[in-house]
C-alpha cells in the first residue's frame, strides 16, 4: 500500500517536473535536472548522450522481450521504470566517458531508487486460488 502512494507520488512530481521543462522550452528556457534554469536550449552533451543511450536501450528491451516472449501488456509505470534504469546505467557510463563534474553524478542517487521503486510496484500480486 505504502509502496503505491510513494509511486504515485514520484510519478506525480516526474509529471510535473516533464511538463515544466516542456513549457519552458517554449519560452526559450532550459530545465535540466533537478532544476537548473539556464536562458536559450542549452543541455549539457553528456546529459543528452544519455537520455538518447537510454531511450535506446529501452527500446531494444521491449524490443527483445517481443521477439523472445511475444506481445505482452505493459503498463505505463513498467516502461517508465525500464526508461529510469536504464537512464541510470548509461547516464553512469555517458558521464563517466564524457568525464562530466563529480557533481553530475549525484543526480544518479535520485534515480536508482525511482527506478527501485517503480519496478517493485508493478509486480502484480497474484492470488493463488489453488492453495488451502
Amino acid at each position: 500500500m505504502i509502496g503505491r502512494v510513494l509511486a504515485k507520488i514520484i510519478v506525480s512530481l516526474l509529471t510535473i517536473y516533464c511538463i515544466s521543462v516542456i513549457v519552458a522550452y517554449f519560452y526559450n528556457i532550459s530545465i535540466t535536472f533537478p532544476f537548473f534554469l539556464s536562458e536559450g536550449t542549452h543541455v549539457p552533451e553528456h546529459r543528452l548522450k544519455a537520455i538518447r543511450l537510454s531511450l535506446f536501450a529501452t527500446f531494444t528491451f521491449f524490443a527483445f522481450h517481443y521477439l523472445f516472449y511475444g506481445s505482452k501488456k505493459f503498463y505505463p509505470v513498467q516502461v517508465m521504470a525500464v526508461m529510469i534504469f536504464s537512464l541510470t546505467i548509461f547516464g553512469t557510463l555517458s558521464f563517466s566517458i564524457e568525464e562530466a563534474e563529480a557533481v553530475e553524478f549525484l543526480q544518479l542517487l535520485v534515480w536508482v531508487p525511482v527506478s527501485l521503486i517503480l519496478y517493485k510496484v508493478t509486480k502484480t500480486d497474484f492470488k493463488n486460488i489453488f492453495k488451502k
